[in-house]
Order: C-alpha cells, then sequence, then structure tokens
C-alpha cells in the first residue's frame, strides 16, 4: 500500500459520490491531474484519472511495450 500512496495522495469514499460531492470530486481531479483513490468499504475500489493524464499514461505503456519487443528482436539476432 505504501508504494501507491506514493502516486496517489487524494483519497474520497464512495459515499462521497452519493452526497453531491461527486462535481466537485471530479473538477479537482480535472484541475490538479493528480489520480484520486476511492474506497469503498474500507477497501480501493477505483482510481478516478483526468482523461489527457490517462492519455499520456497509455503512451508511455505503449512506447515501454514497443522497446521490449525491440529488445526480443535483438536478442534473436
Amino acid at each position: 500500500m505504501q508504494k501507491m500512496e506514493k502516486y496517489i495522495e487524494d483519497m474520497a469514499l464512495s459515499r462521497d459520490f452519493n452526497s453531491g460531492k461527486s462535481a466537485k470530486l471530479f473538477k479537482k481531479v480535472h484541475e490538479s491531474k493528480k489520480p484520486l483513490r476511492v474506497t469503498k468499504n474500507g477497501r480501493d475500489y477505483v482510481v478516478i484519472l483526468d482523461f489527457n493524464e490517462y492519455i499520456k499514461m497509455i503512451d508511455i505503456l505503449d512506447l515501454y511495450e514497443e522497446s521490449k519487443g525491440d529488445v526480443k528482436k535483438n536478442e534473436k539476432k
């Protein structure tokens, strides 16, 4: 769990979304560009990300996957 806290500082409870706080939480995520960890019944449930931050993360993962493929090709030579 400690490693996750390094990357996700903000946390909300799932009931916050039922009590009319969802717009405020979404705005916070969008403006801060930081992920929001949501817990339900005391357990991690979902992470909410800003859309553009999500796209950046996927782009980085794609580059990583491509580089792994390049390494495997070089190993076969």
